[in-house]
């Protein structure tokens, strides 16, 4: 039997980002209410957006009717083939491949958003700094990791499943942690027809640390940071009834 041994995140491949298009994004309907509540948080004047790490871009839309210009970037090819596609009709929207670590912009937007992130590091935040003008801001959504302690959904709980399809067997355990705040998903496929099995192991996704957040984004350059709820209330991070908020940050 031929074993494969495969990472589960596999972002910026074209066969697992083709693939999360279909399951890993919130829908529709989710995207857009984030977008008009972000937007309510934009400074009075601003125009040009940078979204880093824009996936598939949807909600992109809700911005580019209101007259913002909006630049999405993204590892993934695939991800920005598919935003370019979907905003063709904007001619506002421009979308480029690019790691966020790698950014290379002076001083071009007014804001810098980053939703449904992986965790922020030094280096991002110092990109994200120099891409934006004096004055400009940074938002930043982030999971609150003490709400999921009390709370469980799609991606923040324990199951363990047995599938067959076709003489394909896929056993699947995702398990969160809610100590560290940390998902782990793996998966084995026995696909006897092809006398293979593949196994597939990965975090797939960590709550961010908001106290480590601050202290980045500080290092970084910003000043003024503070956290709000959707509806753009200061809150504490200890609240365990809030699932989502942002993390703003000044140049």
């Amino acid at each position: 039997m031929k074993i494969i041994e495969e990472k589960y995140n596999r972002y910026g491949e074209k066969d697992y980002d083709t693939s999360y298009i279909g399951w890993g994004f919130d829908d529709l309907e989710t995207q857009i209410r984030m977008a008009e509540k972000m937007q309510k948080l934009f400074p009075s004047g601003a125009r040009a957006i940078l979204d880093i790490a824009c996936g598939i871009s949807r909600y992109h839309q809700f911005w580019l009717k209101s007259g913002y210009a909006v630049t999405g970037t993204d590892l993934s090819e695939t991800f920005i083939e598919y935003s370019r596609n979907y905003n063709e009709a904007f001619e506002k929207a421009n979308y480029f491949v690019c790691d966020c670590n790698h950014l290379d912009l002076d001083h071009q937007y007014d804001i810098a958003v980053w939703t449904d992130p992986v965790e922020l590091t030094g280096l991002s935040a110092n990109r994200i700094f120099k891409a934006l003008k004096p004055g400009g801001i940074f938002i930043y959504e982030m999971w609150n990791d003490n709400y999921y302690k009390y709370h469980s959904d799609d991606r923040h709980n324990d199951c363990q499943t047995w599938t067959c399809k076709d003489g394909v067997y896929r056993l699947v355990r995702h398990k969160y942690n809610r100590a560290t705040c940390v998902s782990e998903h793996e998966e084995i496929i026995f696909d006897v027809p092809n006398d293979t099995m593949i196994h597939k192991t990965g975090l797939a996704a960590k709550n961010i640390n908001s106290h480590c957040s601050i202290q980045i984004l500080e290092a970084a350059g910003f000043k003024n940071i503070r956290f709000v709820d959707y509806e753009g209330e200061p809150f504490s991070t200890e609240s365990q009834q809030v699932q989502r908020f942002f993390m703003i940050g000044e140049k």
